[in-house]
C-alpha cells in the first residue's frame, strides 16, 4: 500500500490464534477453490490481514526484521531475500526496480491514516489506507515497489509500465502476489495497487496463479460455492469456473475451481449431504454420476460415485424432489422416455428408483418451485419450444391436473436452473443460457414469471450448470 497507508509497533501481547492449516485434497478433475483456512498467526507468511482480520496483537512487531540492502527499508528476513531475487530477475529481463516502502509500525500507520482522513475524508481514506493494526506493512511481509528511474510511483499507471507488467507476470516465481489487483476493490476493500506486493511464499503464490485466484480473501474464505446465486460453468478447455452472483442482478469476477471437466455432460449444484455447504453433482460422458462434497473452508472432498454406469444416456435434473426426504435426489429419464425419481436416502449413494411417468423423450428438464408452495416442480421444454409446468405434490409425485403451458420459444434455451438471491435477498428466478450465447435471468413470482433481462453474453462455449 501507499507509504501513507500502514504501520505497527511493539507489544508483547498474547501470540495465540494459530488456525490450523488444512491443505485441501485435490479432487479428481477438481482443484479446491481455496487452499487453506484463514491463518491468524502474525508470524506466518500466510497471515490474512485486512479490514475484517486485524493483527493479533494489534501492535505486533515482526521478530526477524532486517534492513534491506542498507536502504533503511525494513522487512522480514525471508522477504528481504525474496526481494533481492525478484529485483535480480527483473534486471535480467531489462527492468530496474526499487523499494518504495516496506515495514511500518502501528504508530506510523496511525499517523498516516489520520493524515488521509484529514485530507480526503473518512470514506476515501478507508479505500486507500489501512487503519492501524489492519496493515499488511506492519507484518513485514509487504513491499511497495517502483521503477528505479521514477515515474508512476505509488500510482496505478505503474501497472502499465514495462517494469510493472513484468512484476505482475513474474512476482509469483519469487513468492509474491500483487495484493490489490484491478477489479477486486469490492473484495479487498482497497483500490488497485500494482506496486503493493505481498510475500506469501512461492508455493502459495504459484498455486493462486495457477488456479486463477487473484486475492487472499478468495483463497482463504468460505465454501467454494457460497451462494445459490452463483453460476458454475466449464469452459472448452475443461476448466471449471464459479461466477459469483453479487445479489444486485449481475456477477462478481469469476474464480477458478479446477480443471479436467472437459468430459462433463452436465453439472448441478446441490447440498447433497444437507450440511449447509453446496456440493457439485457431475454427470459424465463416461456414464458415471459423481458428487463432490463441498468443504466449509473451501474446496471439495474427493468425489464419491453415486452412479457407476449408464448415466451418459440420461437426461436429468437434481433437487429436493420429495419434501419428506432430508436430501436432494435425481429426477431423469433414459432412451425409453420413462421418468424416474432416484432418492438419496443417506446423503451418499442413490437408493432404488421410483417411476414417475412415461413419454418424456426429448424433453429438457429443470427443477424449480414455480408456484412458490415450497414444493419443487419440473419445468419441461418440448421440442416445439413450449415450456410446460409439472407441479409436485411434495410427496414425490406430480399433481394430477391438466398441464399448463407457462412459456413459449424455449427451444432456443440450451439449459436453465433455479437461482436464489441473484436479484437481491429473497429473490427467486431462473438463469438460462440461450443457444446464441446470451445468459437470461427470468424473475419468478408466485406461479408466474416476472420480467426477464439479459445478464451476460458469450456463454455459448460454456457448459453451464443446470
Amino acid at each position: 500500500m501507499r507509504a501513507s497507508r500502514e504501520s505497527g509497533l511493539n507489544g508483547a501481547a498474547r501470540r495465540t490464534i494459530v488456525v490450523t492449516l488444512v491443505l485441501l485434497m485435490c479432487l479428481v478433475g477438481v482443484s479446491p477453490a481455496r487452499a487453506a483456512t484463514v491463518v491468524s498467526d502474525p508470524n506466518h507468511h500466510w497471515v490474512l490481514v485486512n479490514k475484517t482480520h486485524p493483527l493479533n496483537p494489534l501492535r505486533y512487531v515482526p521478530p526477524d526484521r532486517v534492513n534491506w540492502a542498507g536502504t533503511g527499508h525494513w522487512m522480514r528476513r525471508d522477504v528481504a531475500s525474496a526481494v533481492t531475487r525478484l529485483f535480480s530477475g527483473a534486471r535480467s529481463a531489462g527492468h530496474s526496480l526499487g523499494v518504495v516502502s516496506a515495514y511500518r509500525s502501528y504508530d506510523e500507520q496511525a499517523a498516516l491514516y489520520n493524515h488521509y482522513v484529514r485530507t480526503y475524508g473518512q470514506a476515501e481514506a478507508d479505500r486507500i489506507s489501512a487503519r492501524p493494526g489492519h496493515s499488511e506493512h506492519q507484518t513485514g511481509l509487504a513491499v511497495d515497489v517502483g521503477n528505479a528511474a521514477g515515474g508512476c510511483e505509488l500510482a496505478g499507471c505503474f501497472g502499465d509500465t514495462p517494469g510493472g507488467r513484468w512484476v505482475a507476470a513474474n512476482a509469483h516465481r519469487y513468492g509474491f502476489i500483487v495484493r490489490y489487483p484491478k477489479g477486486y476493490t469490492h473484495i479487498t476493500g482497497y483500490t488497485y495497487e500494482p506496486w503493493h506486493l505481498r510475500y506469501v511464499g512461492v508455493a502459495l503464490a504459484t498455486d493462486m496463479r495457477n488456479r486463477g485466484i487473484p486475492t487472499m480473501e478468495q483463497y482463504f474464505s468460505g465454501p467454494s460455492i457460497p451462494s445459490a446465486a452463483d453460476v458454475l460453468a466449464a469452459d472448452s478447455a475443461g476448466v471449471l469456473w464459479n461466477y459469483p452472483g453479487n445479489q444486485r442482478g449481475s456477477f462478481s469476477p469469476r474464480f477458478r475451481l479446477g480443471s479436467g471437466w472437459g468430459q462433463l455432460k452436465s453439472g448441478f449444484t446441490a447440498d447433497w449431504n444437507a450440511d449447509g455447504i453446496k456440493d457439485v453433482v457431475a454427470q459424465w460422458k463416461s456414464g458415471a454420476l459423481t458428487v463432490y462434497r463441498g468443504r466449509a473452508s473451501g474446496g471439495f472432498l474427493s468425489p464419491i460415485t453415486v452412479g457407476r454406469a449408464g448415466w451418459e444416456s440420461m437426461t436429468i435434473t437434481v433437487g429436493k424432489w420429495h419434501n419428506g426426504h432430508p436430501y436432494p435426489g435425481v429426477v431423469g429419464y433414459g432412451s425409453d422416455g420413462t421418468l424416474y425419481y432416484y432418492p438419496n436416502p443417506s446423503g451418499g449413494a442413490l437408493g432404488a428408483r421410483q417411476q414417475l411417468g412415461s413419454g418424456w423423450q426429448g424433453l429438457k428438464l429443470t427443477m424449480a418451485d414455480f408456484d412458490n408452495d415450497r414444493r419443487q416442480d419440473v419445468l419441461a421444454t418440448r421440442t416445439s419450444g413450449a415450456l410446460m409446468l409439472y407441479r409436485s405434490n411434495g410427496a414425490g409425485r406430480f399433481v394430477s391436473e391438466t398441464r399448463r403451458q407457462i412459456g413459449s420459444g424455449w427451444n432456443t434455451i440450451a439449459q436453465s436452473h433455479a437461482s436464489f438471491g441473484f436479484d437481491g435477498a429473497g429473490s427467486r428466478g431462473l438463469i438460462a443460457k440461450v443457444t446464441d450465447g446470451r445468459l437470461i435471468y427470468y424473475g419468478l413470482g408466485t406461479n408466474k414469471f416476472l420480467a426477464s433481462r439479459q445478464v451476460g453474453t458469450g456463454w455459448g462455449p460454456l457448459n453451464v450448470f443446470r
